[in-house]
């Protein structure tokens, strides 16, 4: 049944956007790449019977690489739905299969799932060169968005704060002339042309800043104004921007730079602000990480130690890098009709042994994995990005595996 009010977790989102981010970049040769929508009261007989006709209708595809690839996609997907019991998730389940190899002639067809980080109301079957990726790109904007301005006499860069991740609206030089004036020209002209080009560069950027934040209205919980001195206020203080951008301005940040190392020190520094935000929420959880592993107490890190802590219940909440880049392989072995898993690096995935007498059912990114059995132990998840410096320090010093623990 769906679960119309189901509620993701910023974990759940922030591998949803992972995953939709690698599908799109698959593209087939041909009409190889099949998408299934099934909703969480899809029929099993009806979509059975669909697969069945589908496999039939493939017989007829004149290409014989063509043929053989969408044939292979399809009984991919027949045989993931029947190792899963056609058992869908609440909010419905969306399976991509397909030959996706980057060499034409040569086959690689991959088996991929997305659960909906909403409930499912698309039921679609689809064969195309690439996935079809639009209904679930609907629900893959991060709820949380703050606009970022750094600003100084000089320069101005515009940035938009999006979940975890900040993107640089724009980067622009002012015109306004150093406090030196050039010989024979009065102190006071001379003033009047600064302040001049200081507003019409203060205009230029509010207008920029109108630009790129109007449209999210709706969606902007705030917007931070930074800097050194008091440009920012003198900023504010003519009034230029659009009053309902300038309204949401819920705070200012001095920082050094105006640059992007300006609006990262601005993210940084915004602590008090942000408090509620996504990435607040997360640096405060690495921080208590860090300091509990340094007094050696209800901490652990490492692949092999925090599964360990994982299977036997003892974690609280998992930390995981989102730049963790393995695969679990999910294979079927012939001879016993048993699943068994393997591990490996995505970097290696391309040098990897086919396990023999085994059929591969499934490719399962290892966050994901990790994810599903923190929730099956009532543990909780925490996505760490790398846009926070202690977000950087987890992954290079602790490989971005880590875990708070109930108990040792």
């Amino acid at each position: 049944m769906k679960n119309l009010n189901y509620e993701a977790s910023a974990a759940e989102k922030t591998v949803f956007r992972k995953k939709l981010k690698k599908i799109e970049n698959y593209k087939g040769f041909g009409t190889e790449l099949i998408s299934l929508y099934l909703p969480a009261d899809a029929d099993r007989s009806t979509v059975t019977a669909q697969l069945t006709e589908e496999m039939s209708q493939s017989s007829n595809i004149k290409d014989q690489k063509t043929r053989k690839n969408v044939q292979g996609a399809l009984k991919k997907i027949i045989n993931f739905l029947k190792q899963i019991d056609f058992k869908i998730p609440k909010t419905g389940l969306v399976i991509f299969s397909g030959n996706v190899s980057e060499t034409r002639g040569k086959t690689d067809i991959k088996l991929l799932t997305v659960k909906p980080v909403r409930a499912l109301e698309t039921k679609l079957y689809r064969c195309d060169s690439t996935f079809h990726l639009e209904p679930l790109e609907q629900m893959a904007e991060p709820g949380e968005l703050y606009g970022i301005l750094a600003i100084d006499k000089n320069e101005a860069t515009i940035a938009l704060l999006r979940g975890k991740k900040y993107e640089i609206v724009g980067n622009f030089k002012s015109r306004v002339a150093g406090k030196s004036r050039a010989g024979g020209q009065s102190a006071h002209r001379f003033e009047r042309l600064r302040e001049e080009a200081k507003h019409n560069f203060f205009k230029e950027i509010a207008e920029q800043m109108n630009s790129a934040f109007l449209p999210l209205e709706n969606k902007l919980k705030g917007i931070i104004l930074a800097g050194p001195g008091i440009t920012k206020n003198s900023f504010e203080e003519e009034e230029l921007m659009d009053y309902r951008i300038a309204e949401k301005t819920i705070g200012k940040i001095d920082t050094s730079y105006t640059n992007e190392s300006g609006i990262r020190e601005t993210v940084n520094k915004s602590d008090e602000i942000l408090k509620d935000s996504e990435i607040m929420k997360e640096k405060k959880v690495v921080q208590e990480f860090f300091e509990k592993i340094a007094k050696n107490s209800l901490a652990s890190f490492g692949q092999e130690q925090v599964e360990k802590d994982l299977e036997s219940g003892k974690v609280e909440n998992l930390l995981l890098s989102e730049e963790i880049d393995k695969l679990v392989f999910v294979y079927k072995n012939l001879k016993n009709e048993t699943t068994f898993e393997q591990i490996i690096d995505s970097i290696k995935e391309a040098q990897h042994k086919h396990p023999d007498n085994a059929e591969l059912i499934e490719e399962i990114d290892y966050i994901e994995h990790l994810m599903e059995k923190a929730e099956n132990t009532g543990t909780k998840t925490t996505i760490v990005s790398i846009e926070t410096e202690e977000g950087e320090q987890f992954l290079k010093s602790f490989g971005g595996i880590g875990a708070l623990l109930r108990y040792k």
